[in-house]
């Protein structure tokens, strides 16, 4: 795996970049351009989490494997590295999915590799050679031969923020040679979908046609310090959120490709260079259900909490010189006792595992804020802070999931709606309209998905 840091190092920027996208009209999840059905189906929803086993120590005891059981996920993610009687932290998670019905993609390289054969040259090789191909084919069938057979084995992790345009003709290569050798799993990368100087030469190395359909995990923090929780300032950095969303769906919606949210549970403290107390604050258990919301509006096919762990990480420059330490605190704390974060995901956890059997045949046909819904949409609404996603079957919509965008607001939400009845899926009622109006009491940060009868 990449260095933490790394991985945090683009959430510094991500504020801003939103802020300069949103103001130069880059991002635009209300825009004229219309969604089109997305070529892939929703699919059972991913419910992960990252680091499922420490952060700056290996812990996977029993009392930890009990709390990733209970947690309600059906994925996890991100290892360190490290050995246990002989066996990788991989080894062990691997095995922990084999017996709980969980899957995991693979990251590190095979056994009998060094720690960089795969690693540093996964994705992020620039000189294709005569020997890159041969080399990756061996990797491969390694990888293949190691972990063939294991109920866990989701597929493989092959970038991390990997930005640099002259890393796409050896990602292109990558997924060529594991969609030959390996037909059957996908391929998983992760990064900030803006952050990518050249995003359609990206994607087009990354999606290919055939196989299963590969998964980009987007990763976007937007709850500093310094964020209330309500009001519009709140709403401001939601928008931020969901435009973000908004253009990894209409950039995949013609790929055969799925896309994962990777929701913000940790806060995070630094100290050192210019930093003296937290840089992210703690999400609610109700913001935590609203950027799940955010991203199912979207189309996402999985939530992914980042991250379970809490620790300690030295950020060094390239000298290996500390310059910064960072004190993370996630789903559960140093010594691995759930946070109420904790708490707030095994809830959420329910009720995605409720919505996914509903939504997994279904193809995502557009998102967006209520009030800018298209004229000819199966609801729209005028009350503020509400988001609609709509589904169906890949020719019309049928369904739609209505979100209130309020975490500290329990209200009702008026739409208007294109025919009825309407069932609210999760509660099994029918929801009679009045007229053209149909009413739904939604809890703060609430959603529900409705379907609507064929026209």
């Amino acid at each position: 795996m990449a260095p933490l840091r790394s991985t945090l190092h683009v959430s510094l920027c991500l504020s801003l970049l939103c802020s300069l996208s949103t103001s130069c009209g880059l991002l635009d999840s209300n825009s004229a351009i219309e969604y089109q059905p997305a070529q892939t189906s929703v699919g059972p929803l991913a419910i992960s989490t990252w680091l499922p086993a420490g952060l700056d120590q290996f812990r996977f005891e029993a009392e930890d494997q009990e709390l990733l059981r209970q947690l309600g996920v059906n994925q996890i993610e991100w290892l360190q590295r490290a050995t246990r009687d002989s066996l990788t932290a991989e080894q062990l998670a691997m095995e922990f999915c084999n017996d709980n019905d969980l899957q995991m993609p693979v990251f590190y390289e095979p056994l009998g590799f060094s720690p960089y054969d795969k690693l540093h040259n996964w994705a992020r090789r620039t000189d294709i050679d005569s020997a890159f191909v041969p080399a990756l084919e061996k990797r491969i069938a390694a990888l293949h031969r190691q972990w063939d057979g294991a109920p866990g084995f989701l597929g493989y992790l092959v970038g991390h923020e990997d930005y640099r345009q002259s890393y796409y003709p050896a990602l292109r290569l990558t997924i060529e040679n594991l969609r030959r050798q390996d037909p059957q799993r996908p391929a998983v990368t992760v990064g900030f979908i803006d952050s990518y100087p050249a995003v359609e030469q990206f994607l087009d190395a990354f999606f290919q046609p055939g196989g299963p359909a590969n998964i980009f995990q987007h990763e976007h923090y937007v709850f500093r310090a310094d964020v209330p929780s309500q009001g519009p300032v709140l709403q401001r950095r939601l928008d931020h959120l969901v435009e973000g969303y908004s253009q990894v769906a209409r950039r995949l919606q013609n790929r055969h490709g799925r896309w994962h949210a990777i929701v913000q549970v940790q806060s995070e403290e630094r100290h050192g260079n210019g930093f003296d107390g937290f840089y992210y604050r703690k999400p609610t258990g109700a913001e935590i259900r609203l950027q799940a919301g955010l991203a199912l509006t979207r189309g996402a096919s999985g939530i992914v909490y980042f991250l379970y762990s809490s620790g300690l990480e030295e950020a060094r420059n390239s000298d290996g010189e500390i310059f910064q330490r960072r004190l993370y605190e996630g789903l559960v704390d140093r010594e691995g006792i759930p946070t109420p974060a904790y708490t707030a995901a095994q809830r959420l956890n329910a009720q995605l595992d409720s919505l996914s059997a509903y939504l997994a045949p279904l193809h995502f046909h557009g998102g967006y804020t209520a009030r800018r819904a298209p004229a000819n949409a199966l609801a729209r609404s005028g009350d503020a802070d509400v988001e609609l996603g709509f589904f169906g079957d890949g020719e019309q919509p049928t369904h739609v999931l209505v979100l209130n965008r309020r975490p500290q607001e329990e209200r009702s939400v008026h739409l208007q709606i294109a025919r009825g009845p309407v069932e609210d899926l999760l509660s099994g009622q029918t929801l009679p309209p009045a007229g053209d109006t149909l009413t739904l009491m939604l809890p703060a940060a609430g959603m529900r998905l409705l379907r609507f009868p064929l026209p």
